[in-house]
């Protein structure tokens, strides 16, 4: 009773069990491997190892029949050898768990001969639980425990629990995966056309793709026009796209009538006419305020003459009022003068970078030459800011008696060197 309550909790098992992976219905499953045997305690057999293999056949993706058999040779505690045969008949059920493993469950009837230094048969009940853990499509590692509750041949008592532990290679043979009869390459429980020829070209559903026979890019089935020309633009329907051939598609030809060899613009339509502009500015008659103006004249947006440009400032200013007390760096009240004048014509453009440049003529040395006009230049860049020039538009530099702008041989031309200049660095 016992053993048909278990066969029944595995066959609602597999019943409710979502299916595995690779296996289906005619899969074989051949299996060698290694066991560890506990014999029943009245055998008084030395526990230890085995070797066997299993053989199972899939009548369902998750039920096979499987036969399987071990061998060992052990003793008794007199060290008599014992030959250990056993066979076993089970049904097994595959109970997909996470990833590729599945939980073993099986049940059947198993029977032990012991020869040599015994000569004796067991049979019973055998159960079997483990794990399968798969390495791909047909490979795959099997770990099962084995529990057998057996009793002497011909006897209906004295039942012992004959126990182990086995590890084998599990591999698969003949076909895997869902069935294909057409073999379109979709499963037959997905396949809504089952009939399909053999290299047909399928959708996901296992039912022949559309045509196109003429190759237009509109399958036939919504083809209006299934004769179209090769090369021809179509549209949606299949039609011919641009029936006035102006090079827009009728779809947003708002011109479809078009003469040919007409210009037209994105929808198909002739472009409008070119507004007029009588005075030749630029700028059309309807939005000229100014339409008389004169041929060559430079105008605004609105067609009216543009003020003179303001001629950009110099480059490179000499400042010659600026002069200074003799041998120092001292500003002369003329020189603060027109310093304040320059300071309000530098404020005016406030965008203007400068650099505050100081010369001398070439008496004396020529690194005194160099500290007097960097003094210079600094007392000039310092009375700018103090007008109100900011610091970050100004710089200084001394160039000594370098670039002379006249001679240094006469007076006069000694005293053109002995400058200060503005320059632009912006």
């Amino acid at each position: 009773m016992a053993g048909h309550a278990i066969l029944a909790a595995l066959v609602s098992l597999v019943a409710l069990a979502r299916p595995a992976s690779a296996q289906r219905g005619g899969t074989v499953e051949v299996v060698p491997l290694g066991r560890y045997s506990f014999y029943p305690d009245s055998m008084a057999l030395t526990s230890g190892f085995s070797v066997g293999g299993e053989l199972g056949l899939f009548v369902t993706k998750k039920l096979s029949l499987e036969i399987g058999g071990s061998y060992a040779a052990t003793s008794l505690p007199d060290s008599t050898t014992v030959q250990v045969r056993s066979l076993t008949g089970r049904f097994l059920a595959h109970l997909p768990l996470r990833g590729q493993t599945s939980a073993l469950f099986g049940l059947g009837y198993t029977q032990h001969r012991y020869s040599q230094g015994i000569d004796a048969k067991a049979e019973g009940v055998g159960g079997l639980v483990g794990l399968r853990f798969s390495f791909g499509p047909r490979l795959g590692l099997r770990l099962e425990g084995t529990a057998d509750y057996v009793a002497p041949l011909g006897s209906a008592s004295d039942r012992e629990w004959d126990l182990g532990v086995q590890m084998g290679l599990s591999m698969y043979a003949g076909p895997i995966g869902p069935r294909d009869s057409d073999r379109d390459g979709v499963p037959n429980k997905e396949d809504g056309c089952p009939g399909t020829g053999r290299g047909e070209a399928v959708d996901p559903t296992g039912c022949p793709l559309a045509k196109d026979l003429d190759g237009d890019g509109i399958l036939d089935g919504g083809d209006k026009c299934p004769g179209t020309p090769s090369g021809q633009r179509v549209d949606l329907t299949g039609c011919n796209s641009d029936l006035d051939d102006d090079g827009v598609p009728n779809a947003i030809d708002r011109c479809p009538a078009t003469a040919p060899a007409t210009a037209t613009d994105d929808f198909g339509c002739p472009p409008p006419a070119a507004p007029v502009d009588s005075d030749s500015d630029g700028v059309p008659n309807d939005q000229d305020r100014c339409p008389g103006t004169l041929t060559g004249t430079t105008v605004d947006a609105l067609g009216c003459p543009r003020p003179p440009a303001v001629p950009p400032a110099p480059a490179r200013l000499i400042l010659h009022d600026v002069t200074f007390a003799t041998g120092s760096a001292t500003l002369t009240p003329a020189a603060q003068l027109s310093l304040r004048a320059t300071a309000t014509s530098l404020l005016a453009q406030p965008a203007a970078r400068l650099e505050v440049a100081g010369y001398t003529d070439d008496t004396g040395s020529r690194s005194v030459n160099e500290r007097v006009s960097q003094a210079r230049a600094e007392s000039v860049r310092a009375f700018l800011m103090a007008a109100g020039v900011p610091s970050d538009r100004l710089t200084a530099r001394g160039y000594g008696p370098a670039d002379p702008v006249a001679s240094n041989a006469t007076a006069g031309g000694r005293e053109l060197n002995r400058r200060v200049e503005l320059r632009r660095i912006d």
